[in-house]
């Protein structure tokens, strides 16, 4: 209510969403970003003059009741809006994709390729008031950046080079040769005869002893602390 909080608000369906920026309206306080927002686009214009952003997932949709209506060109018709879109997943797995899930913002609808490359990379920075610092290459900015194979938006493309803040946290060339050498130590890990299976020069297996397992019953009344 200060205006020192931006409000980052999870939600799925437009009428709850809706009536949040209602809400924000009427008390003054701004909605920084509306998460996953399936049905966002159906009150896109009311995002956009309010100034909040929608952080979606890109093509999930039918897979629970709060998803039902949700469409994949949800994005295109927010940006079409003029609202600040990002891309998001709550998968881990997902989250190492985002790159292709940016591409499908050009396959539903069209939106222009640069757009689609700023809803993974500036537009979420804009979102958490970070844009100053990161999310494109820019004089004094963090050189948060991935270097790729090829386009980013192709299916074959992996990072070469990952560096935060300019620092290099992940190199493919340094990362290959590792294998190797983790290869090669455990090679020589195998070969010990501590290592080695029964049978093959390795030491004989340890009979599997009884683990007595307390319960309550076995517990006497003056072990019970008494915290009356």
């Amino acid at each position: 209510l200060e205006g020192k909080r931006l409000v980052h608000a999870h939600g799925y369906r437009s009428d709850e969403q809706l009536n949040l920026l209602r809400l924000a309206e009427e008390f003054g306080f701004r909605v920084g970003t509306l998460q996953h927002g399936l049905e966002a686009f159906k009150f896109a214009p009311e995002i956009a003059k309010h100034g909040a952003g929608v952080s979606i997932f890109i093509d999930s949709w039918s897979y629970k009741l709060e998803g039902y209506d949700a469409t994949p060109y949800n994005a295109y018709m927010l940006w079409k809006a003029g609202v600040n879109v990002s891309i998001n997943s709550d998968s881990n797995e997902r989250m190492r994709r985002l790159n292709l899930d940016a591409a499908k913002a050009m396959k539903y609808g069209g939106v222009p390729e640069q757009d689609a490359l700023k809803m993974i990379t500036l537009n979420p920075a804009i979102q958490l008031g970070i844009g100053n610092r990161t999310g494109s290459i820019d004089q004094d900015k963090d050189a948060d950046i991935v270097i790729w194979s090829e386009h980013p938006f192709s299916p074959y493309a992996h990072p070469e080079i990952t560096m935060i803040e300019g620092v290099v946290y992940f190199d493919r060339k340094a990362d290959i040769e590792r294998r190797g050498l983790l290869a090669k130590e455990r090679e020589e890990l195998e070969k010990l005869d501590i290592n080695k299976a029964p049978g093959s020069g390795g030491a004989a297996p340890r009979i599997p002893t009884e683990r007595v397992r307390g319960d309550i019953g076995h517990i006497e009344d003056s072990d019970i602390d008494d915290h009356d």
